[in-house]
């Protein structure tokens, strides 16, 4: 098991239900909140922190002044607990806003790193990151999708390839010619840029190369979970909607449990939701990080952490080498992948206890030396 370094660069896409929950009484956080940040994010020192569900931190307009600092409050505590700088975005028709905290130093940003994206349930948290040593930008999408109709998680997945749009796979560095011949005041911005969507999907993936097979629908005794997620057939039977994950494999946005599964990590592709809801079809894996096809390639770990008893999806923790990350965004040495081939996997999935993960990947930080 890879140790904290200096090289290692941590995302980690988590959904915590209702974001602990609501204040036990006014100014009082809940507990939950406190253990999942206690005992879970701070001691995994993330640099970058997808939170899928901030209810309770973020208000609608016309809220009322104790509302508004109560969720100000809530998000205010996590950034100074973690030390990171929190961005939300608007609440949307839901009521499980999305944001993001980021590590300064690691990332380098400004106060302009975030803008809206439009055309979601659930308005997604988007910003411009970049990394010290490369000048192409990351955009980074948050997304909670539709938890309800398989039309609008297709739209939302579309609205996001605005930002994979900007990747652009074709675009390489200038020959030593072209920059000579540049113009000084032009800008250091190389024309491409990477896109990192770390999103609770509310979807399946596509079930071929998954080690977590697709819930035997017609068992499922929730009828309208079913309707919500699965399609019925002419034939009777039914189908789990799959158009979240065609449509990113499509435009050559990578999985990065996929990826680290086809390393040879095949506990990437542990199940991250569900285990507590036998009616509505069991595990089923739909929290994801994806990452376009040059900087998947800097990928080395991809960790699932369960959350029993903290809430009701796991975490998903995706360990990136800084160096290999700067030579993708460089692209001086570094093809991009093909697209999407899939391999079918070995049929075992290894989800140990959260112990057992926390302590792989926090024995040697120093929250874990200090105690």
């Amino acid at each position: 098991m890879k140790k904290k370094s200096d090289d290692r660069l941590r995302l980690v896409n988590a959904n915590v239900e209702h974001y602990g929950g609501p204040d036990p009484e006014p100014g009082v956080l809940p507990e939950t909140f406190f253990q999942v940040n206690n005992e879970v994010l701070i001691p995994l020192e993330p640099d970058l922190l997808a939170m899928t569900e901030l209810t309770h931190a973020q208000t609608r307009p016309g809220a009322s002044p104790d509302e508004v600092e109560a969720a100000d409050r809530r998000f205010d505590t996590q950034q100074t607990l973690l030390n990171m700088e929190g961005f939300r975005a608007e609440m949307g028709v839901g009521n499980n806003p999305t944001g993001c905290l980021v590590r300064r130093g690691p990332f380098l940003f400004g106060a302009d790193a975030q803008r809206p994206v439009l055309g979601h349930n659930t308005p997604p948290t988007v910003l411009t990151l970049r990394v010290p040593g490369a000048a192409a930008p990351i955009h980074v999408g948050v997304g909670h999708y539709s938890f309800n109709s398989p039309l609008d998680r297709n739209r939302e997945a579309f609205g996001f390839t605005r930002l994979v749009d900007k990747v652009k796979l074709d675009r390489r560095p200038p020959t030593e010619e072209e920059r000579s011949a540049a113009a000084p005041e032009e800008s250091s911005d190389p024309g491409w840029s990477a896109c990192w969507l770390l999103s609770d999907t509310n979807e399946l993936p596509e079930e071929e190369g998954e080690l977590v097979p697709h819930p035997d629908w017609l068992s499922v005794t929730d009828d309208t979970h079913r309707v919500h997620r699965a399609e019925l057939l002419p034939d009777g039977t039914w189908r789990g909607y799959t158009n979240v994950d065609q449509v990113m494999h499509n435009c050559r946005m990578y999985d990065a449990a996929r990826w680290a599964a086809h390393q040879g990590q095949l506990q990437a592709l542990a199940p991250t939701a569900g285990r507590a809801r036998p009616d509505q079809g069991g595990p089923c894996r739909i929290d994801h990080v994806r990452m376009d096809a040059f900087t998947i390639q800097a990928v080395e770990e991809v960790h699932v952490i369960p959350m029993d008893g903290l809430s009701d999806h796991d975490i998903v923790v995706v360990d990136v080498s800084k160096r290999k990350l700067v030579e993708t965004l460089l692209r001086r040495s570094v093809e991009p992948l093909p697209g999407w081939r899939r391999q079918p996997l070995l049929p075992r999935v290894i989800t140990p206890a959260r112990a057992a993960v926390m302590h792989g990947l926090t024995g040697n930080s120093p929250a874990a030396r200090a105690a």
